[in-house]
């Protein structure tokens, strides 16, 4: 459902995928002096990993993180995998937008697309090989059963592009532009 909405299949197009254009800039908006409920923050710490938006963006990474890591999907489709995981956000019905905080002045700034795209690919490769020998266990397992085939864990390769979201278990989002 959710990883369908982020990724579009188009077999014409499967072997060539643009490289996803930044629309927001960093430091867009001005100072924050409190984050909304669905912004990403930037940083470390207890009140930034149980901040709500950054618990939706990592159920997002986590949804992912299977296609992003799999030997088949190119390096152009990775970075559209991040793209996309950032429009989502930031298009929602309850949008999010990224942000740091500025130790000097405890202000909140956006980060941008560019920013946000990196911070995507890093998370989705974060514990990339605890996720890997995970996932291998699973597939083990599953043929040990007989009750899942190789594309349990490994869907088909898809092309990606901005993705067309619509009420995605209470990550609800529009077209992005």
């Amino acid at each position: 459902a959710i990883e369908e909405a982020i990724m579009t299949a188009s077999s014409s197009t499967m072997n060539r995928v643009e490289k996803p254009k930044p629309s927001v800039d960093a430091r867009r908006g001005g100072a924050i002096s409190v984050p909304e409920p669905m912004d990403v923050l930037s940083g470390r710490g207890g009140a930034v990993n149980s901040h709500e938006g950054n618990k939706r963006y990592r159920e997002l990474v986590n949804l992912m993180k299977a296609e992003y890591l799999s030997d088949t999907t190119r390096k152009n489709q990775k970075t559209q995998i991040a793209a996309n995981i950032v429009w989502t956000i930031r298009n929602s019905k309850l949008p999010g937008r990224f942000l740091k905080q500025d130790p000097e002045t405890n202000m909140w700034y956006e980060i941008g697309d560019k920013a946000a795209f990196r911070k995507t690919g890093q998370a989705l490769r974060e514990n990339s090989a605890d996720f890997l020998r995970s996932r291998e266990k699973k597939v083990a397992a599953s043929h040990e059963t007989g009750l899942a085939s190789y594309h349990y864990c490994f869907p088909p390769q898809q092309t990606y592009m901005k993705p067309q979201l619509s009420n995605l278990s209470g990550i609800d989002a529009v077209h992005a532009h």
